[in-house]
């Protein structure tokens, strides 16, 4: 089995998935809760943080027959961020065969430069090789060459944030099997190769954050957060409407709009202001602008980020693709397609069986992504009944040359 969670700002998710005879990932049990103490990454309070996971897992195991005590997690904050890092290594003066210890050697080079105080390295993905003169190598293993590179993706997280959801897992219980980054598992669970191979921007946006991915030539280029998501509309909605956050968040999932000339101009839905006895009425695409505005705002500064890395979403041919829970949002395809006057697609976690009416949803795809990644790495299987695992801390996210041997297997 393989038990992958995913802790969010506004809820907890957890899915357990078996594998079956066919090798496929079967759903055999859905875990969802509100999420409290945590936003945005940040622990605000251990103890409603370990109430919140040890209730989703209370509600997982009452659907199994077997206790689980491991997980995959989820990692994300707004201080994501990403670099790609280049190295090379002399082979030797004469031609000679590349083997996996060069490749391993060359990675840990690469890793060890982008090293940054304060971070970790939570994902590295090699994009290309060069061998020599002859670029765009995708497995240089069994080449022969004197000089080899690489260009490696590195993604790195606060130590702090990654130390204090360790610490939430701790307190609950929970043994850690494994952890990835949820923008990059989300990837695996809505993308295809084509649009990887082809250029795609893939953005996850949630509560309490935006992350998002920028595919080039089948590999990230650019990987980072913006501290805003679907909170921050409910927020702006609150305050203008003057309603609670509770009465904010219902009135955008029934009424809201991202584009706000998607709604008719005679169109009036009834709100109950705070501290008023009667109901009122406003035009709809008064809240449908104010949706808007702060859907510009965060589109806005996602476009920046690309920019000041020297990359342009021209490059991105298959357009962009939108996942999360706020994907669910009316509007927000024909919003996307406007604004960036690109091609957009809703995106809907596949690959997995099981359940798939419940997991067919943009608020699962990193959880469904990360039950795919950890299926793909054995380190993340775990065996059936009650498991008991005290994994050591060199050994979270597997060997790095598993990881590169994953990677190549996957683009070939």
């Amino acid at each position: 089995m393989i038990a992958a969670l995913d802790v969010g700002t506004s809820k907890v998710v957890l899915l357990v998935g078996e594998i079956d005879t066919y090798n496929d990932i079967n759903i055999i049990a859905i875990g969802e809760t509100q999420s409290k103490g945590i936003e945005r990454g940040f622990v605000k309070r251990l103890d409603l943080a370990v109430n919140s996971v040890s209730l989703v897992r209370k509600d997982v195991q009452e659907m199994l027959s077997s206790k689980v005590s491991s997980v995959c997690l989820a990692l994300s904050g707004p201080d994501l961020k990403s670099q790609n890092e280049r190295d090379t290594i002399s082979l030797s003066p004469q031609p000679t065969e590349v083997d996996r210890i060069h490749i391993e050697r060359l990675i840990e080079r690469a890793i060890t430069r982008s090293r940054e105080e304060g971070y970790e390295v939570v994902a590295q993905i090699p994009r290309k090789f060069t061998l020599d003169d002859q670029e765009g190598i995708i497995d240089p293993v069994g080449l022969y060459g004197s000089r080899l590179s690489v260009e490696l993706h590195v993604v790195k997280l606060s130590s702090t944030i990654i130390r204090n959801l360790e610490k939430v897992l701790q307190s609950a219980g929970l043994g850690l099997v494994d952890r990835y980054v949820s923008i990059l598992a989300s990837a695996e669970a809505v993308l295809t190769q084509e649009e990887k191979e082809e250029g795609v921007l893939l953005i996850d946006m949630g509560a309490g954050l935006t992350d998002f991915t920028l595919f080039l030539e089948g590999a990230p280029y650019i990987t980072a957060s913006i501290p805003m998501g679907g909170l921050n509309i409910t927020k702006d909605i609150a305050h203008f409407l003057k309603v609670t956050t509770e009465q904010a968040e219902r009135i955008k999932i029934e009424y809201g709009c991202a584009l706000y000339d998607m709604v008719s101009e005679t169109e009036r839905i009834k709100i109950k202001p705070r501290g008023e006895e009667k109901e009122t009425t406003i035009e709809r695409r008064q809240l449908a602008e104010v949706i808007q505005i702060r859907l510009e705002e965060i589109m806005e500064r996602l476009t920046d980020i690309i920019t000041s890395r020297g990359a342009s979403l021209e490059a991105a041919n298959a357009g962009i693709v939108i996942t999360g829970g706020c994907a669910k949002l009316y509007g927000i395809k024909e919003f996307l397609e406007r604004h960036f006057d690109m091609p957009v697609r809703i995106g809907y976690p596949y690959g997995v069986v099981g359940l798939k009416e419940k997991i067919s949803d943009p608020a699962y795809a990193t959880a469904v992504g990360l039950l795919k990644v950890c299926h793909k790495n054995p380190s993340g299987l775990l065996s059936s009944g009650e498991v008991k695992m005290d994994v050591p801390r060199n050994s979270l996210l597997g060997s790095i040359l598993e990881k590169i041997k994953s990677f190549l297997k996957d683009v070939i």
